[in-house]
């Protein structure tokens, strides 16, 4: 129950993340630094649950 707990919370964390980078203009910094640590986190994600 405890990962199924962390997985959710990671998930709705990251959902707000997103939501607050998308109201970033296109170019910025903090947007795309924002998006590389989406990015790195959806790939740790991937391999943790293969």
């Amino acid at each position: 129950m405890k990962a199924k707990t962390f997985l959710l919370t990671l998930g709705l964390g990251m959902a707000a993340g997103g939501a607050v980078a998308l109201m970033l203009p296109e170019q910025s910094k903090a947007r795309k630094t924002a998006q590389k640590a989406v990015d790195m986190a959806e790939e740790k994600m991937t391999e943790i649950m293969s």
